[in-house]
This record gives structure tokens, sequence and C-alpha cells, in this order.
């Protein structure tokens, strides 16, 4: 159960994070760490198929069972939109708890990575967040709005 305190403090709530082979994990888990006391990570192989990382995502969902924040951290280079959109799918579709999604494409906002979380960030509230259950945001490694494209973090 999240327990909200005051600003600066860490809720107690579960995090995590998944994240692309070249993506800025390191710097996106020491700034959600500032925040959240229990973090989790899902870290896909650089030789890894896109397919043997969703199973070991899913293996992480059934063993957490509840997470109130999932981040996607993106190789900012990687054109990947198909694969994102599908471990997207598959963290929500496996926990109902959740309750923000955090699209992280690294720092620079004309990436490509930026552009196409950008436009999964907008599907995605539009086909769930509509109800306000599910924030969607997309920030930098330090949870900072990316110039640009701080009008997609506004709550759905």
């Amino acid at each position: 159960m999240k327990k909200r305190g005051r600003k600066g403090e860490r809720r107690e709530e579960t995090c995590l994070l998944i994240a692309e082979p070249g993506a800025p994990w390191t710097e996106c888990a020491a700034w959600q760490s500032t925040r959240t006391r229990d973090i989790h990570t899902v870290i896909q192989l650089p030789s890894e198929h896109a397919s043997t990382f969703q199973s070991r995502l899913q293996e992480k969902l059934l063993l957490l069972g509840e997470v109130s924040t999932a981040v996607f951290v993106a190789a900012s280079s990687a054109n990947k939109l198909v694969v994102r959109s599908s471990l997207v799918r598959a963290v929500l579709g496996a926990l109902p708890g959740v309750k923000r999604v955090v699209l992280c494409p690294g720092s620079d906002p004309l990436a490509p990575a930026a552009h196409e979380l950008a436009g999964l960030s907008l599907t995605m509230r539009e086909l769930i967040g509509r109800s306000g259950a599910v924030t969607f945001s997309l920030e930098g490694p330090r949870g900072e709005p990316l110039r640009g494209l701080a009008h997609l973090s506004a709550a759905a």
C-alpha cells in the first residue's frame, strides 16, 4: 500500500524498472530509489531475444504480485515500437494494481526512442488512461520533463 509522507520521503510502494540493453537504467534506478523503498529490475541482456526477455519479465511479474509503479527505460537510439508496446501490455495485464507507468527514453528529446515512447504514451493514455486509474508519463532518467515533450507527461 502506498503511503504519502512529507515531500522528499520515500513511499512504501513497489517499483518495477524494466530496461533495454544500452539504456540509462542505473540513473533511473538511482532517482527512483529516492522516491520508492522497494525497486526491482529486469534488464534485457544485449544478445537476449525479445521473447526470452518477455518470458523473464513475466516470471518476475508473477513473483512480485503487487507493483504500483512500472518504469520502462529505453535505449535512446533504438526503434522497437512493437516490442515496447507488447512489454507495456504485458505489465498492465499482469499487474492490475499498477497506478503509474513511466516511459523513459533517455535525456535526448530528439532521439528516436523519445518520439516512439511519446506516441506510445498517447496511445496508452487513450486506450487505458481515460478512467484515471493509471497515469502515464514521459520523463528523463532523473524524472525531469523532456524539453518539447513535457505536455505528454500530464496525467491521463
